[in-house]
């Protein structure tokens, strides 16, 4: 009830009347309708303003990674290394570095920067999908009712095609993170970035090195 009355509190008047409490709201007017030659795959991308002002990106799943979330919206920090990589090294170190994957492919002769994710916000906590009762999850619910609204209230679409590999990752995925932490839509503390003995996964556009 505490905290309920202290999100309240920036709602009244001086009067102590409830005035209409903010709404969520696109931060950008513009889909992405982003494909990606790494999986075949294409994705709606939006940009949420919350009602609490902070602002998060959101992906329509296409269910091809799996996780039983297809056509759910899921929150992100932008675009990462699938790789963890080793301090001090950087987006094109890696080539001949025995990984494998969790879909068992192996990789010898790629970069660290050559394959991309969406580093999902609620990465390895059981789902992707945004706990029940986050504002995260109500936002997720929000942005599947745009749908039904007149279409000269949806946003525009925007369609583009990415052709992956290192230098492309580095330059259009870094442009796309920028813009994200400008609007501050990336939580650089996000568990999905954090460092373990194999390194971190580094964000392009963002990071330097490891």
């Amino acid at each position: 009830m505490k905290q309920l009355l202290e999100n309240w509190k920036g709602y009244l008047n001086e009067d102590g009347v409830a005035e209409e409490a903010p709404q969520f709201r696109l931060a950008k007017p513009t889909l992405l309708q982003l494909k990606t030659e790494q999986d075949g795959s294409t994705r709606d991308i939006l940009i949420v303003e919350h009602p609490d002002q902070t602002v998060k990106a959101y992906f329509k799943s296409s269910g091809v990674s799996g996780g039983g979330y297809k056509g759910e919206w899921i929150p992100f920090e932008g675009w990462s290394t699938i790789d963890r990589v080793p301090k001090g090294q950087t987006f094109t170190d890696g080539v001949g570095v025995k990984r494998t994957y969790e879909d068992g492919t192996l990789a010898l002769d790629r970069a660290y920067g050559h394959y991309a994710i969406m580093a999902k916000t609620y990465w390895n906590v059981g789902s992707a999908k945004p706990p029940s009762g986050t504002i995260h999850a109500a936002a997720a619910d929000w942005l599947q009712t745009l749908d039904d609204l007149p279409e000269e209230q949806k946003p525009q679409i925007k369609q583009i095609n990415h052709a992956g590999g290192v230098e492309d990752n580095i330059k259009f995925l870094g442009q796309l993170n920028k813009q994200l932490w400008k609007l501050g839509a990336i939580d650089r503390n996000a568990d999905v970035l954090n460092a373990t003995s194999g390194g971190r996964r580094i964000q392009f556009g963002l990071d330097k090195k490891s």
